[in-house]
């Protein structure tokens, strides 16, 4: 059957692969994964927005599983939110995993800080600063968990969401991608306005010489280009990934930081080319400072990205309409966990009812009456 895409979704890439995908799961029971991890690098300053100030980055992704899981943060006071009160885009995740009633779980992919929730396991630890030039111990590890995981989820589930929560980890996806020679510019996104480009390329140069590489070095050695460069997610992920997509559809639910794993997917089993597509948001694809269709253009012609419409500049409240104005864009696997909402409702989901949802738990965490 062809699927007929409803206002909610749209298409960027490959639009045959993208309907094909769709069609095969739609209105059937997914499963959201979210690995958190840490990577020193966010703790440069100016890098990473994702706290309000470089330390509290550190605390990032274990906010945003506790949010998940709980609906309140215990490992800090109050809830992720970048400077000038914007929220987490864990809001818009919860709000999708709310609706949809898509069985989740938080993996730990190395983070320095433990949320008080059950996390599932896989070795992995909080990666140093990008810069060293070793950023990453256990990245076998990770990934042959990560491996298991996925085939253990794909066995019960129709198709599996991949996302992460990693401050910081635009740099080292940058990094992964220059390393692998997938891109040779600064594409990524940021989740400021300002993207700080330069500053990150002169990091990621940095790390690179720091490993003896350059550009392009490691294209037939992934593993390696995380190892050097990258972030405890990456490896975790891109087992999960490799492990489904042998027998279900894999989204992968985010922005430039799945790049370096959507990449390494692509060069270490091209055979599941087909049954992967990207999950993000509109507002990702039409970052000025960033340019995944680009990034995309260079990995394989066969990973279609489909994005959510959110659209916030109507809100009421002025945090929220702030991922209008180039804030955040991605993260938490917002956009994956909201196309996936609409799609294993088969369509009945919206998003409007996505928005009226991500305003009642807005309220809350504001304390708005």
């Amino acid at each position: 059957m062809t699927i007929e895409l409803p206002p909610s979704l749209g298409v960027r890439g490959n639009e045959e692969i993208a309907k094909d995908i769709i069609s095969r799961i739609w209105g059937k029971r997914g499963v959201f994964t979210c690995t958190i991890a840490n990577t020193l690098t966010s703790t440069i300053p100016g890098v990473s927005e994702a706290g309000d100030t470089p330390e509290l980055t550190l605390y990032t992704g274990p906010a945003d599983a506790e949010y998940l899981v709980m609906g309140k943060v215990t490992c800090m006071k109050g809830i992720p939110i970048n400077p000038g009160g914007i929220p987490t885009p864990a809001t818009l995740t919860k709000a999708a995993l709310d609706l949809s009633k898509m069985p989740f779980y938080i993996i730990n992919g190395g983070s320095k800080i433990i949320p008080n929730i059950p996390c599932i396991e896989v070795g992995g630890k909080c990666g140093e600063k990008v810069t060293t030039g070793h950023t990453l111990t256990n990245v076998q590890q990770s990934f042959e968990y990560g491996k298991i995981l996925g085939a253990q989820l794909a066995a019960t589930h129709d198709f599996v969401v991949v996302s992460e929560s990693c401050a910081g980890g635009t740099t080292t996806a940058l990094a992964v991608l220059l390393a692998m020679g997938t891109i040779r510019e600064n594409l990524v996104s940021s989740s400021s306005p300002k993207n700080p480009k330069q500053l990150k390329w002169d990091i990621v140069m940095e790390g690179l010489k720091n490993a003896g590489i350059e550009i392009g070095d490691l294209a037939d050695d992934p593993l390696k280009a995380m190892e050097c460069v990258g972030d405890p997610m990456m490896p975790v992920n891109l087992g999960i990934a490799l492990g489904a997509a042998k027998t279900v559809p894999v989204i992968f639910g985010g922005g430039t930081q799945m790049a370096p794993i959507m990449a390494a997917v692509a060069k270490m089993d091209p055979s599941v080319l087909g049954n992967i597509m990207q999950g993000t948001t509109r507002w990702l694809l039409s970052d000025p400072n960033s340019n995944m269709v680009k990034i995309m253009e260079n990995i394989s012609d066969r990973i279609p990205m489909v994005y959510i419409n959110m659209d916030y500049s109507k809100s009421p409240y002025e945090g929220l309409q702030a991922y209008e104005w180039g804030f955040i864009k991605e993260g938490v696997g917002c956009g994956g966990s909201s196309v996936a909402a609409v799609i294993s409702s088969a369509g009945k989901i919206d998003c409007d009812m996505i928005l009226d949802r991500v305003h009642e738990l807005y309220k809350v965490i504001m304390q708005i009456e």
